[in-house]
């Protein structure tokens, strides 16, 4: 995809099957990247996603919510997080059917974000390490910085995951009409 224009340098109707994995958040208008998909799929061609969303338990009216949120896009570098209803509603209103949504992060699948947990001490001695590392020149300046990061933006993930306001897994499958116009 041209990021500029958001437009692909593919030819109409090529695909049978097209997925994407956490990466459409990233796009400013999600329409744009629907739009392209529906564009170089062949009628009756399928589209599989996994989106990061905030859920239906999100509270725009909570500061503890607003903050991880505000963290995840902030440390993630995202224009800002859709609604798990928005999906829908923007693929639908491209021309696709919805097949499935489904959040793969529900039980009985593990939590996703227990692997971003890091206590204290790991975050201390990581630290130390990198600092250590930047001093002797082993690591470039910024590091420290970078690391910091990091690690703020793996407390807002796991406080988002652990509220149940947000998901990465959000899945949802899509088919371009077999009637739809080459």
């Amino acid at each position: 995809m041209e990021p500029a224009t958001m437009a692909w340098t593919l030819a109409a109707a090529g695909f049978a099957l097209v997925y994407c994995i956490e990466a459409t958040c990233h796009a400013p208008r999600l329409q744009d990247v629907y739009g392209e998909v529906f564009r170089v799929l062949k009628p009756g061609g399928l589209y599989v996603s996994y989106e990061w969303v905030t859920t239906p338990l999100y509270r725009a009216d909570d500061p503890e919510h607003v903050e991880a949120i505000h963290g995840i896009e902030r440390g993630d570098a995202l224009p800002g997080l859709r609604r798990q209803d928005e999906i829908a509603a923007v693929a639908k209103e491209v021309g696709f059917e919805v097949v499935k949504e489904l959040d793969l992060a529900l039980p009985p699948a593990l939590p996703w974000w227990t692997r971003l947990k890091m206590g204290r001490l790991s975050y201390w001695r990581n630290s130390l390490v990198i600092r250590a590392l930047t001093l002797l020149r082993v690591a470039p300046k910024g590091v420290s910085e970078v690391h910091e990061m990091l690690y703020e933006t793996a407390h807002h993930l796991t406080r988002g995951g652990e509220t149940g306001i947000f998901t990465p897994m959000h899945m949802v499958l899509l088919r371009k009409p077999a009637t739809a116009a080459e």
